[in-house]
């Protein structure tokens, strides 16, 4: 039986700000008010016997990070799922380094940054020198199959800035 299987990525940014010695730090996000949300047609699955295995990928600016500080930081990313089957694995990536802040604010890894697998407990995405704004950000899901049944599933992504 062929089937349509939807995967839905419910994101839920937090904005921190603290005064840590007279400094202002915060992080943000901004997605454009939508979520990402990925819908695998039956007619993808097109070889009887087979299989459907492939990975979904957002738009490599999908969500924006500004992060406001005068520190070196870590920004860290973890997910609580609402209703998601243990098969699939959620994954985000820096895909660019932003605008600096301050002309020599650094991050690193500078340029487009490796896939970081999601879980429960936080996972380093980059760390920096001074803020910048505009940092992109990209999203995939892996895992799909026709053995993962057929639902709408949903997860929450919570980054956290931490001031070193």
């Amino acid at each position: 039986m062929l089937r349509n299987l939807s995967y839905y990525l419910i994101l839920l940014f937090f904005f921190f700000s603290e005064k840590q010695k007279g400094i202002s730090q915060s992080i943000s996000i901004q997605s454009g008010g939508t979520s990402w949300s990925v819908t695998v047609p039956a007619s993808n699955i097109t070889t009887a016997g087979l299989n459907y295995s492939t990975n979904m990928t957002s738009a490599t600016n999908q969500s924006l990070m500004n992060v406001n500080t005068l520190l070196t930081y870590e920004v860290r990313a973890k997910k609580q799922d609402t209703l998601w089957d243990s098969r699939l694995e959620l994954y985000v990536r820096k895909t660019g380094d932003g605008t600096p802040n301050i002309l020599t604010a650094t991050i690193s890894p500078a340029g487009v940054g490796s896939y970081n697998l999601l879980s429960s407990s936080d996972v380093k995405i980059f760390s920096g020198l001074l803020g910048s704004s505009n940092i992109p950000l990209q999203y995939e899901i892996r895992g799909i199959s026709v053995l993962v049944p057929v639902r709408t599933y949903s997860t929450t992504i919570v980054y956290t800035f931490v001031g070193l």
